[in-house]
């Protein structure tokens, strides 16, 4: 893992050097014509906030063993964040967006520097997609959302020192990097802090005194580190505190506490409100707005207890609340979710709450999280929530251009445009190609031949889903070993290397020799696969047993070059399960070779013996059998 954190400790000679220099850089002068937000209270940057989007499952995504931020953020199906889809969410009408960003798959421990040290890479790509909004004037909240550190089982003291660990490492990185970010970026401290073993009662909850505490602790010591890191800016900059779990219930909200001298701070609260309306799909829910539950209880009168609470609450505070999630899952009934959409946002309206559009771009599936708006593979809105995104900017009078539903078309294959070099050794190929289901998976051993450093392996597929290899160990109950790319798939091919294969091993802390088989899987989308291709990293010379050959008159002495039977560790010229034995045994060092065998025991030609050669002979005689 690159370490963007040892960057700091040049920050103050390079500052040294700036002031004592006449250089001139472009950068700084960028944007010189639009004067930066600046010397703004929390009250002044929320009235100017309007309406927000979230980029919800992308940056937030985890759980799966990806290896670049690329796949990390695509890892749940969404496609790569762009600038043009932050320009669709502008020319939409909203001035705000909201990153959710997940931190742990990214963080790594460094005894030198004694903190949780967040990859380079990921930092970078963040950056990025801060980026896109930060140079279209659009305010942005940062945050760290689906922490395994954060939601845990039950709050103690051990989860606390976790936390509080991880959480100062990534926010004194995080503001060190936005350090020069003004006002348009405003941070959040936490998404949603609970407890996960508890029940659904208390994990949804509004917490009780001990969890409120915990919470009011790892927001001040947030606060803490963002203001410590000194720029202008960070000072400044607008933070948002949660109460537990970001509850909507007026006495978790009344719970927060606002540190002492924290400047800038707002109350974060998510309110899927009426939730009978917006998400349920019990015998209780009614998808009809205006309408009543199945409790009796009616909608539009809940929403507005909702909004004089958070109003009164914010007065009693002084201080601004912001609504960071809020949504209503596509029941295909557009009709009354436009109806929602300006009962909610014209109380949110009155009472000076800015409210952010939670958006995971998952259309209509009779689910209660289908909260889909934009359709990102072609930046068009979809058409159930179309009409309700332009009632949300009607009600802030705000003009709305909506491109209208585009299904993406994907490419179509064609081997033509498959440029197969003269030197790529074909592995597997079907012409017409084979379909494998989400999941599936075919076997070819072959495969294992060319994981090694001579070699990438090439993938031709169709899929929208990143396919990946697998190894096996069939002696080990899980060993099931997927190997994922971490280059970036285009015109229906994705590259595997050495490395990748490397990374897999140390991952699950296992061997190569004992990989028995070896597949091309199918990920979570059907895929067809065309072929799978080695491309040789060097000239690759194959070792041939000499011949003896004479001519008249002549005599050809013998060659000094010893024989080679590729596999024959033992010398008796063939190659057989003692072979195999013979070297198990010499890698673990128990026995000996002699020395003019060891060129048999070279399977892979590169010099060394190694446990790779070990599984290649494995290999070459089970094909024997």
């Amino acid at each position: 893992m690159k370490a963007k954190f040892s960057r700091w400790t040049s920050i103050a000679a390079a500052a040294a050097m700036l002031l004592t220099s006449a250089v001139s850089f472009p950068w700084m002068n960028a944007d010189a014509a639009d004067p930066a937000l600046t010397g703004q209270n929390a009250r002044a940057i929320t009235s100017q906030m309007t309406i927000g989007w979230n980029l919800g499952n992308t940056l937030d995504a985890h759980g799966s063993k990806v290896n670049t931020p690329a796949k990390s953020a695509m890892q749940w199906g969404n496609p790569e964040p762009t600038k043009e889809l932050f320009e669709t969410v502008k020319n939409a009408g909203f001035n705000t967006v909201r990153i959710p960003t997940t931190w742990y798959p990214h963080i790594e421990y460094s005894d030198a520097e004694q903190m949780w040290v967040v990859d380079e890479e990921w930092m970078d790509y963040v950056k990025m997609t801060v980026d896109f909004a930060y140079e279209l004037d659009m305010f942005i909240i940062l945050n760290v959302h689906h922490e395994n550190w954060v939601n845990v089982s039950q709050f103690t003291d051990a989860t606390y020192a976790d936390a509080s660990s991880k959480l100062t490492s990534i926010w004194a990185q995080v503001a060190d990097e936005f350090a020069e970010y003004d006002q348009h970026l405003i941070f959040e401290g936490m998404n949603e802090p609970r407890q996960t073993g508890l029940g659904g009662g208390v994990e949804w909850g509004a917490g009780d005194t001990n969890s409120r505490k915990y919470i009011n602790d790892l927001n001040a010591a947030f606060v803490k580190t963002v203001r410590a890191q000194g720029s202008a800016a960070n000072n400044e900059r607008l933070l948002m505190l949660p109460g537990y779990c970001a509850s909507s219930d007026p006495s978790a909200i009344r719970a927060i506490e606002i540190p002492a001298n924290s400047g800038n701070v707002a109350l974060s609260v998510h309110a899927y409100a009426p939730y009978f309306f917006t998400m349920d799909t019990s015998d209780k829910a009614n998808h009809e707005f205006p309408g009543k539950s199945g409790w009796g209880e009616d909608y539009d009168y809940n929403l507005t207890t909702l909004f004089n609470n958070l109003k009164s609450i914010s007065n009693e505070k002084n201080a601004p609340i912001i609504i960071g999630e809020f949504s209503s899952s596509d029941f295909n009934n557009t009709a009354s979710r436009v109806n929602w959409a300006k009962s909610y946002l014209g109380k949110a309206k009155d009472a000076g709450i800015p409210c952010v559009l939670w958006d995971n771009n998952n259309d209509y599936d009779g689910t209660g999280e289908a909260h889909g708006y934009v359709y990102r593979l072609t930046n068009t809105w979809y058409p159930n929530s179309a009409p309700v995104v332009k009632a949300m900017m009607d009600v802030y009078g705000v003009n709305s251009v909506l491109p209208e539903y585009k299904e993406y078309e994907a490419p179509k294959f064609d081997w033509a445009k498959i440029p197969v070099g003269d030197n790529w050794i074909e592995v597997y190929k079907q012409e017409e190609g084979e379909v494998l289901k989400a999941w599936k998976n075919i076997c070819d051993n072959k495969i294992g031949e060319y994981m090694t450093e001579d070699y990438e392996l090439v993938l031709v597929y169709d899929s929208t889903s990143d396919p990946y290899l697998v190894m096996q160990d069939k002696d080990v109950e899980d060993g099931w070993y997927p190997t994922y790319s971490s280059a970036t798939a285009k015109d229906f091919m994705l590259k595997f290397t050495f490395e990748d294969v490397q990374a897999t091993l140390k991952n699950n802390n296992t061997e190569f020799a004992d990989m028995d088989y070896f597949f091309i899987s199918a990920a979570s989308e059907q895929m067809t696969v065309y072929g799978l291709y080695a491309i040789p990293l060097r000239e690759i010379k194959p070792t041939e047993p000499p011949t003896e050959e004479t001519t008249e008159g002549t005599t050809e002495e013998p060659s000094d070059k010893p024989f080679r039977l590729p596999g024959d560790v033992d010398g008796d010229n063939d190659f057989d399960i003692t072979d195999i034995i013979l070297l198990q045994k010499v890698l673990l060092a128990s026995e000996t070779m002699k020395a003019e065998n060891v060129v048999n025991a070279d399977a892979d030609s590169d010099g060394i013996i190694t446990a790779y050669d070990l599984a290649i002979f494995k290999r070459n005689i089970l094909k024997q059998r």
